[in-house]
């Protein structure tokens, strides 16, 4: 099913293929060309994600306060705590060129260059499962804000490695109205995960593409459920946004 999936290669802006969707539903992979070209669609954005994962110690949950400017721009901060005074946090920031990155409870901080892959893997000569895909404004790598913004490769590389329908809609992030698609035992996942009752629930919002819920389950237990409590597309966001002041006492990993 991975040519369900298109590859577009570069990061610089183009007008996406697909503008709106139809009154009707849908096929998956007009609704996965859509999502591949999510971040497109707006300029500039914030969005809020509340994340609870199941571990050893019981339920961990984080809320992640994400901005984000094209092209280059991003802030993310994720909060480990629900009390605004809590120290248990931390922010990664970028302008397309350089990572910042502070740790409130370690009062550690960092400054590198952005990594932007393996040279040569937007080839064309290579196949469409291969091939990597740039985005306009780059988020950390494997996170629920890079899954939820960027779904592309969430969609290429999970999704379609097992049987996958789009089964109803709901409403999302206070009034957004979301398509649930349900992937049922993928092939890609963690070895734990690897048994016939691991399904997958997402739901897609139909005005953007970004993903706005992913909740994962192992038969009736929800082992992850991440979702979107507020999405404002388009925000002006200024260069204050995207600055990180430190104090003199913070110290400087690298």
């Amino acid at each position: 099913m991975s040519d369900l999936i298109p590859v577009q290669a570069g990061a610089e802006y183009r007008t996406p293929s697909i503008v709106t969707l139809g009154e009707e539903a849908p096929s998956l992979s007009e609704l996965f060309s859509f999502m591949s070209e999510a971040e497109l669609r707006v300029q500039s954005l914030r969005m809020r994600i509340s994340e609870t994962v199941l571990t050893a110690r019981g339920d961990e949950t984080a809320y992640l306060e994400v901005s984000l400017r094209h092209p280059g721009y991003a802030r993310i901060t994720r909060r480990r705590s629900d009390q605004p005074l809590s120290r248990d946090y931390d922010v990664w920031i970028t302008d397309g060129h350089v990572v910042r990155t502070y740790d409130a409870a370690s009062n550690n901080a960092s400054t590198r260059p952005l990594r932007w892959g393996v040279v040569g893997g937007e080839r064309p000569e290579l196949p469409a499962f291969a091939r990597l895909v740039t985005p306009r404004t780059p988020l950390p790598a494997e996170s629920i804000a890079e899954t939820f913004i960027h779904p592309h490769g969430y969609a290429r590389n999970v999704l379609v490695s097992g049987p996958v329908s789009i089964v109803g809609t709901a409403v999302l992030a206070g009034d957004r109205e979301a398509f649930i698609v349900r992937a049922d035992h993928p092939r890609s996942a963690f070895v734990l995960n690897d048994r016939p009752d691991h399904w997958i629930e997402l739901g897609v919002d139909r005005m953007t593409g970004f993903l706005l819920l992913l909740a994962q389950h192992v038969g009736d237990q929800v082992t992850r459920h991440a979702e979107v409590t507020s999405l404002e597309v388009d925000p002006i966001l200024g260069d204050e946004v995207f600055e990180l002041h430190l104090s003199s006492d913070v110290r400087m990993l690298y």
